[in-house]
């Protein structure tokens, strides 16, 4: 049995992919996204309460209806966190806060094997216990995605370097961090955010690594993919269901006042 790589698969199918951050903790979420055709979905671990068991639920979930599931790990330096969640079947990594080459290698060594890294052989879940016969010859750095976040002025200035790296498949543009660390924090029509955004854009196509950004709205995501973004995320479960619910419940008390 081989090992695959849903994101590159639809990428190359498709030009974009688009997806869902899943902050739920909820495998039911994850299996309701993968009955609408999302893409892939990234379980949130950096700001929301997911524990490992659950995880593994949830990757189950989307492998079910041939979803990526990608997880978001909490710190660039957790490099044994990042072992452990490949270690238990996830198919890539999302690492925030990604500011310098060196914090970048630091990834590649733990997510990848020898020679490309320094990540140690498995035998669980990740290789499906022996299934994947090459999953330790190889096949498993060829088929894990990489994805860095750029958050901050500093990932910006290094964005040449960065994306430089061995290994690396996804620069995916935080929007919010950035606007924050530029003085602009919630608006992304500010003209200087969006130089830095074309910066980082222009730079990822350059040197071939997968553009990606944060959506808040469907109109936002199709105006990204035109723009020539191809890793899109439209929503979070629970800000959606809360915005959701909230326009429901003030609908119905509207009309009976």
């Amino acid at each position: 049995m081989k090992m695959r790589n849903l994101v590159k698969e639809k990428l190359e199918g498709k030009g974009h992919v688009l997806g869902a951050f899943v902050a739920s903790s909820s495998p039911t979420n994850v299996e309701i996204l993968g009955l609408n055709d999302f893409d892939f979905v990234l379980i949130d671990m950096e700001h929301a309460q997911t524990d490992m068991e659950t995880t593994v639920n949830m990757i189950r979930a989307a492998e079910l209806y041939d979803m990526a599931p990608l997880a978001r790990i909490y710190h660039p330096n957790d490099g044994p966190m990042m072992s452990r969640m490949l270690d238990v079947g996830i198919h890539g990594l999302m690492i925030p806060m990604v500011e310098t080459k060196e914090q970048a290698q630091y990834i590649i060594e733990n997510m990848k094997l020898a020679p490309l890294g320094k990540r140690g052989i498995g035998a669980g879940r990740g290789p499906r216990w022996g299934w994947y016969e090459d999953y330790n010859k190889g096949e498993v750095n060829d088929n894990t995605y990489v994805i860095m976040q750029c958050e901050t002025l500093k990932a910006v200035g290094n964005i040449e370097e960065i994306c430089q790296t061995p290994g690396l498949d996804c620069i995916f543009i935080g929007t919010a961090d950035l606007s924050q660390d530029m003085g602009c924090f919630g608006d992304n029509n500010n003209n200087e955010l969006q130089v830095v955004i074309n910066k980082v854009l222009d730079t990822c196509k350059k040197y071939n690594i997968v553009p990606g950004i944060v959506a808040g709205t469907a109109e936002d995501a199709i105006k990204r993919i035109q723009q020539g973004f191809q890793f899109v995320t439209i929503m979070n479960d629970l800000g959606f269901f809360r915005s959701q619910t909230k326009n429901e419940i003030d609908t119905v008390r509207k009309k009976l006042h």
